[in-house]
């Protein structure tokens, strides 16, 4: 005799604790939601108060204090910009700076100055080198490396300190680009 067993007409799927725990899940992320909302709307007012006392203590700032006459006051202006102006200086990593120099610089070649130019943000060089063929490879080197773009050749002369002595006078400017 053969047995046959119908398998498929019981449900073995509980849909009333699913439903359960899709109500318990949604009510969850909607308590969450309401948090995060919550915050996010007292983030935005402390934003704005805090907005709102920068632009007070910026006005006080600004003006000139009473008791102080004009004269002392721009006096004291020029001096707080002189100092501003030094520790911007100051900043400047000129030893990260110089360092790259050096591993970029050939032999052959010596530097004689750099002067940077903070508004147009370059770095100008001038120096010495034995033969046109050395600046060229100082050149290549200098491209070669991440650190110095926008590299531009400005002048080149062909100089002679004696009968045997002769040497290239160079002029570059680049751009730094500080990691």
């Amino acid at each position: 005799m053969r047995f046959t067993i119908n398998i498929a007409t019981r449900s073995y799927l509980d849909y009333r604790r699913v439903s359960q725990a899709c109500v318990t899940a949604i009510v969850l992320l909607l308590a969450l939601l309401g948090w995060n909302v919550t915050r996010v709307s007292w983030n935005f007012g402390e934003l704005r108060r805090l907005k709102a006392e920068s632009a007070v203590f910026e006005g006080r700032l600004g003006s000139r204090p009473a008791g102080v006459s004009e004269k002392e006051y721009t006096r004291m202006l020029a001096s707080i910009n002189f100092f501003n102006d030094v520790i911007a200086r100051k900043s400047y990593a000129w030893l990260g700076l110089l360092e790259l120099l050096e591993n970029a610089t050939p032999e052959g070649i010596s530097l004689v100055s750099l002067v940077p130019d903070k508004k147009a943000g370059e770095l100008k060089i001038d120096g010495r080198a034995k033969s046109f063929s050395t600046v060229q490879s100082y050149l290549e080197k200098l491209e070669d490396s991440k650190t110095f773009t926008d590299i531009m050749l400005l002048s080149h002369n062909e100089v002679a300190a004696g009968d045997t002595v002769k040497g290239v006078l160079f002029k570059i400017s680049c751009r730094v680009v500080t990691p």
